[in-house]
């Protein structure tokens, strides 16, 4: 008996001896591959975060090797990316593009001093964030359009292997469409079906659509859009980029006199916006106001577009939408100081959109 016990107590310390064997190896991962194994974190388009060390990058993907094992990650479904050994500019830089501050990026990049010295990745990074700060800043009217566009064009020529290579794709797609240059952008925004990435193809598509539906080719967006609509989502982006086609679907069936339908779909794409993504929830309310303009109700429309110009007003193209929109709704509903001060604003903010060009907007300022 005593024997059987004494057999059982050395394999239960067998048990315990290769148990704490496996956490000091673990452990000795940790020390021996040093604290940059944990220090590098990306934000994922699902909420998620995955802390480890980027190994390698491409336009495409990102390989980063957490404590599991390695991960790799397209580029669709990154939210973000924060590199251990960034500068804290870099970091207060990326927030406050985040948050629409764009010239408050340009001055803290510009305090980060020279980077040429940091790794490849922290200096793509910043380059991003300092040319499409500058297209959002420009098609504002706020900066260099021309010079703008130029430095998009060479950060995509220079930096084809950036992860930021897509997204500065749509920057300069969306710095053309801001400016009324619908055709240019359309041709910029099909890069994006060249990817790998199913994301970035809906991506496309949407976009695409939009571009059309601009121009008023109200049937080759819908086809756009319909395409767009009956994949079956596979994650977080390809959901995002649906949310979007349903309310620029419900534009295009405005125009082409199914309002109740249209209503319904924008009404939907309003209620399946995220609570802090402004610029979901602003193409919405202008989607529903535009609904509410075909069928001729202005007082509902204009509610919905006080919704964009007062609540989600960080995108400047769907701001200046918004108050051009309002300033004529004002104006029908004998509102001439409320239509003159949309008008203003809209000249002030966005002196270089299509929109105060085309309301004489700049004759209000």
């Amino acid at each position: 008996l005593c024997q059987s016990i004494l057999g059982t107590v050395l394999a239960i310390l067998g048990t315990v001896l290769a148990i704490l064997g496996t956490v000091l190896a673990i452990s000795a991962r940790f020390i021996l591959s040093g604290s940059a194994l944990a220090a590098d974190r990306v934000r994922l388009v699902d909420g998620s975060t995955l802390s480890g060390k980027i190994i390698a990058t491409s336009r495409e993907s990102l390989r980063i090797e957490t404590i599991d094992g390695d991960r790799e990650v397209v580029v669709a479904d990154v939210a973000g990316v924060y590199f251990d050994d960034e500068p804290p500019q870099l970091t207060q830089a990326r927030v406050h593009f985040t948050n629409a501050g764009y010239q408050t990026v340009v001055e803290k990049l510009d305090q980060a001093g020279d980077l040429e010295s940091a790794d490849k990745t922290i200096r793509q990074e910043a380059g991003y964030l300092r040319v499409a700060a500058a297209a959002k800043l420009a098609s504002a009217g706020k900066g260099d359009v021309q010079a703008a566009g130029a430095a998009l064009t060479a950060y995509l020529r220079d930096e084809g292997d950036s992860p930021r290579y897509y997204d500065a794709v749509v920057a300069l797609g969306d710095l053309q469409t801001a400016l009324g240059r619908h055709e240019q952008a359309e041709r910029t925004y099909s890069q994006l079906a060249k990817s790998t990435s199913r994301p970035l193809k809906a991506r496309s598509a949407l976009f695409v659509g939009l571009s059309r539906q601009a121009r008023g080719d109200h049937a080759a967006a819908l086809k756009r859009f319909d395409a767009l609509l009956t994949m079956r989502p596979q994650g977080a982006a390809e959901e995002a980029a649906q949310g979007r086609a349903r309310g620029a679907k419900a534009v295009s069936l405005a125009a082409t006199g199914e309002l109740d339908a249209a209503l319904g779909m924008a009404r939907e794409a309003v209620r399946a916006a995220g609570a802090d993504d402004y610029a979901a929830l602003a193409a919405g309310y202008n989607t529903l106001g535009q609904c509410y303009e075909a069928a001729d109700r202005d007082r509902d429309a204009l509610y919905a577009y006080l919704h964009t110009d007062y609540l989600f007003n960080t995108d400047p193209a769907t701001h200046a939408e918004a108050l051009a929109r309002l300033a004529e709704l004002w104006r029908t509903a004998g509102k001439p100081d409320a239509a003159k001060d949309a008008l203003t604003r809209l000249a002030r903010r966005y002196a270089a959109a299509p929109q105060a060009r085309s309301t004489g907007a700049s004759e209000a300022n």
